[in-house]
């Protein structure tokens, strides 16, 4: 029976280390840690508590000792080295974060609705398109609107009245 608990034992950290690899949403992991619980009780009921302590005891320090093992050397591994991704994406590499900028320079601007805007849609500012929430109200296709806030990427905008002004 002690052979039992040693294979749960030995499964449950199999199954830790394979949840680093697998994309299981933790379930792996759980069934691991489930496993590991398995043995000790599997040693309590068997053995008494003397044996059974012991193998707590062996889990609460090999665990932690185990994820540092982990930590410390799988990234210098073989298959560490083809997990982990080590370069950096450097600006000067072509890499850069998309920023909005070109946003904020159309607030105060007006623009035609070319859908119905039920609170995002479609508007012409400039003969450009952009796509748009509204403050809160419907506005019909083809009506006049005015930027009235750029928040990062989100471009909100009201209807104007028919002379040109914010209603």
């Amino acid at each position: 029976m002690i052979f039992v608990a040693v294979a749960l034992y030995i499964i449950g950290y199999a199954a830790i280390v394979l949840e680093f690899f697998v994309p299981a949403g933790g379930l792996v992991g759980l069934t691991g840690v489930g496993s590991i619980i398995g043995g000790i009780v599997l040693i309590y009921r068997n053995y008494g508590n003397s044996l059974g302590f012991t193998f707590l005891i062996v889990a609460l320090v090999l665990t932690p000792v185990l994820i540092f093992v982990y930590f410390k050397y799988f990234p210098g591994s073989f298959i560490g080295k083809r997990l982990i991704l080590f370069k950096d994406q450097k600006k000067e590499d072509g890499f850069v974060a998309h920023t909005f900028s070109v946003y904020e320079d159309l607030s105060g601007k007006t623009g035609l609705s070319i859908t119905p805007l039920r609170p995002a849609g479609t508007v012409i500012i400039d003969k450009k398109r952009y796509s748009v929430v509204t403050s809160g109200d419907f506005i019909e296709k083809d009506r006049e609107i005015e930027v009235i806030d750029v928040i990062g990427g989100r471009i909100i905008v009201r209807k104007c009245n028919v002379k040109g002004g914010t209603v």
